[in-house]
């Protein structure tokens, strides 16, 4: 009992320091991160008062709002933020001015949250341009976002951004585009090397399988899921491009059908995990013998 009262006392007090870390009238951030720091949104404002009980009464005068966070015709900040209930001070929307109480480990000094958010938006720059065209991604980029994702504990972008960092490097393009002749020599192996990370995020491979399979509409909430689709779309436009010069895939300069083999395969290999988790109620094998029957036959086949 005894120990249980010096931890809730000291937890208390440390409350109490934190809180009074802060000054009246000084002006603080209140991050709405998410995952995806493309989706963040953040508020601006002032502290009002400073309270015993280790919180904050905030004077809020700006809200950056993400996706899914937007202000309601009343300037009530919509569920699931930081400010979900605050008391309207102005309903002018030119001038939105709200109150609210919040724990203070909710709110951050002005610099270390305009810090931290402008990390987090340099981030979301480089993995929208991945996402996009990916021109001018070189490994240093990368790794810039890479190291990035890691200061800031994303764990799901540092993924993202490493298999990203894998399938440009393969394509010997070092952010500029290249023929998919070039692009795909080194496919195969990318391919296995991605599906060998990916076993760890099955949750990122089953959110990307539905988007593939049409059972959910293409979103960016889950930054890995995003980047698998986008492979699938990488893959589609070079084997594609291949697809142009014969429409025998057996006739293929440079590319024989056991390697254009090894490269559907890899990416069966990716959108199952490695084959622990099925795609649209199929494993790896079943899809490469697919894949093979179609090359014997001299057809292009499908990705999905």
């Amino acid at each position: 009992m005894a120990a249980v009262t010096v931890g809730t006392t000291l937890l208390l007090s440390a409350n109490l320091v934190s809180a009074a870390g802060f000054e009246v009238g000084e002006k603080v951030f209140v991050p709405m991160f998410e995952p995806n720091p493309e989706l963040d949104g953040y508020a601006e404002g002032f502290v009002e008062q400073v309270h015993d009980d280790g919180t904050l009464t905030l004077r809020i005068n700006k809200v950056q709002t993400g996706k899914g966070k937007t202000l309601s015709g009343t300037c009530h900040p919509s569920g699931g933020t930081a400010l979900s209930g605050a008391k309207i001070v102005s309903d002018d929307p030119e001038d939105l001015v709200v109150e609210q109480r919040l724990p203070v480990d909710e709110v951050m000094t002005y610099r270390r949250g305009s810090q931290l958010y402008l990390k987090r938006e340099n981030l979301s720059i480089a993995y929208l341009k991945y996402l996009g065209s990916g021109m001018g991604m070189t490994p240093d980029r990368f790794d810039v976002a890479i190291r990035r994702a890691e200061e800031v504990g994303l764990p799901g972008m540092v993924a993202a951004m490493g298999i990203g960092k894998m399938q440009m490097e393969s394509t010997q393009g070092r952010g500029f585009p290249v023929p998919a002749s070039r692009a795909l020599q080194k496919a195969a192996p990318m391919l296995d090397a991605v599906a060998a990370k990916l076993e760890a995020h099955p949750e990122s491979v089953e959110a990307a399988a539905r988007m593939l399979g049409g059972t959910t509409p293409e979103h960016r909430d889950d930054p890995l899921a995003a980047v698998v689709v986008r492979l699938h779309e990488l893959l589609d436009e070079q084997l594609g491009e291949l697809a142009q010069q014969s429409s025998d895939p057996r006739e293929v300069s440079g590319y024989s059908a056991d390697e254009l083999l090894a490269i559907y395969t890899g990416w069966f290999r990716v959108i199952t995990a490695n084959d622990t988790r099925s795609f649209q109620n199929a494993d790896v094998g079943y899809y490469r013998e697919r894949a093979a029957k179609a090359l014997d036959n001299g057809e292009w086949p499908a990705l999905k």
